[in-house]
């Protein structure tokens, strides 16, 4: 009987310090695996906002030079690499707009799952501040969003799926290569950007006519003819961010490929790589331990009754004959596009770029 009025009195305190907590301040969580989570270290760090006796974290900065620098980079360069720091676990303090915020960044467990088996931290923010009103916290979030994205405006984002597919993560940020620097022949840049151009102002042709609102591509060709490089020119002539989809790995089945088309970041395009070294018309080339996605899971993720509206997809393949008509038919890829080694007219073009006015020399 004891026990029982005890742990009614515990409820009671528990109860009412609750309703005063929450008149007292209120609080905002964000979690490692949303991209707002480094939207608002990034602020805090651009801002000046982290104290410097706090808990700091470091690594080499990475360069945001293109990207021949670093390969053909000489090898008694002695520049000493630059150091970025970031919020690391602790509190940091701060006014916004004259309010103070508390943000409170904790460390949890390392938990080790999936079948890579590789250790991932658990980590979240608390944005804190006094009274029962979030909207300047909301307000904060926003100007951390505003900042970061406005400093990647002239650039596209590269997200990949998580390792253990659960959700798109933006891993870099790439400065959009000028359609004009991959030479290809006849007119299929031109062709491809007028296609993907009308098929985002057709949303509502599509209503009309009971249409599925997708649309995809099929670049096919040799090795090294440009395919990958094509495709980041085109997404940065039209603002689109790139999806890079992983079928070869562990971490991918039926209903994650289904989950990961439908969540894709909007403005992408998703790129799927080398599809006939995944399946060879029905089969799959090689036979892995663990999930991995079917064909006819394939099938359905892209054109099935949970398929996403609006997708853009471009597959890639360097042999087109090896794919079953099922998956390069109209529906699932709507335009081929084939990219050829260079002809002659080709190769002057590439010289011509690099030595402009050295016509007798390209001729």
């Amino acid at each position: 009987m004891g026990g029982s009025v005890v742990g009614v009195l515990y409820f009671l305190c528990d109860f009412i310090w609750g309703k005063i907590t929450a008149k007292l301040y209120c609080s905002v969580r964000i979690k490692y695996d949303d991209d707002t989570f480094k939207w608002v270290n990034k602020y805090m760090q651009d801002a000046g906002l982290i104290a410097d006796d706090t808990v700091l974290r470091a690594k080499i900065k990475q360069s945001n030079g293109p990207w021949w620098e670093e390969i053909f980079k000489c090898k008694d360069d002695k520049k000493k690499p630059e150091v970025d720091y970031s919020p690391g676990a602790g509190n940091h303090v701060f006014t916004h707009k004259g309010k103070t915020m508390w943000v409170s960044h904790e460390i949890g467990k390392t938990i080790v799952t999936g079948w890579e088996r590789c250790p991932t931290e658990l980590e979240h923010i608390d944005i804190i501040t006094w009274g029962n009103d979030t909207a300047s916290i909301k307000d904060f979030i926003d100007h951390c969003v505003e900042h970061c994205m406005e400093k990647d405006t002239d650039k596209i984002g590269i997200y990949e799926l998580h390792r253990w597919g659960l959700g798109w993560t933006k891993v870099q940020s790439k400065r959009p290569r000028p359609l004009s620097s991959v030479i290809l022949d006849k007119d299929n840049a031109v062709k491809l950007l007028q296609d993907i151009r009308e098929f985002q102002n057709s949303a509502e042709w599509y209503l009309d006519k009971g249409i599925p609102y997708r649309r995809g591509y099929l670049l096919y060709g040799p090795p090294g003819t440009g395919k990958t490089s094509f495709t980041l020119a085109v997404a940065g002539a039209l603002k689109l961010n790139i999806c890079y989809l992983n079928l070869s790995g562990n971490n991918l089945d039926d209903d994650g490929l289904n989950r990961a088309l439908n969540q894709a970041p909007a403005h992408s395009i998703i790129l799927l790589e080398d599809i006939d070294a995944i399946f060879r018309k029905r089969e799959q080339v090689t036979k892995r331990r663990g999930r991995q996605v079917s064909f006819s899971g394939l099938l359905n993720a892209l054109d099935g009754v949970r398929s996403q509206e609006g997708r853009i997809l471009v597959m890639s393949t360097n042999h087109r004959e090896r794919l079953d008509p099922a998956l390069i038919r109209p529906g699932r890829c709507d335009m081929h596009v084939e990219l050829c080694n260079a002809t002659y007219t080709m190769i002057s073009q590439l010289f011509l770029k690099f030595f402009p006015g050295e016509e007798k020399l390209a001729d």
